[in-house]
């Protein structure tokens, strides 16, 4: 009997930029940046508007700068 080799999958971040990462939102998808470092840091689409997680477990408005307009440094959760 022969065994096969197990493909271990990288995960790979592929950042993308933010008209995808809010195209994701759509489809209850979370978005971070790179630069947060911190992945409890996340929007996400909740009780229809764009909110931010933080990693006190509490959620806020986003109001959305140019920097974030224009990063593409985006990464679908």
């Amino acid at each position: 009997m022969t065994t096969s080799p197990i493909i271990k999958r990288e995960n790979k971040i592929r950042p993308v930029p933010f008209s995808e990462a809010l195209l994701s939102l759509k489809f209850g998808k979370k978005i971070t940046k790179l630069e947060w470092k911190n992945n409890e840091y996340y929007g996400l689409l909740r009780e229809a508007k764009i909110q931010l997680h933080k990693p006190d477990n509490t959620f806020s408005d986003w109001i959305i700068s140019e920097g974030d307009l224009l990063g593409n440094d985006w990464v679908i959760l």
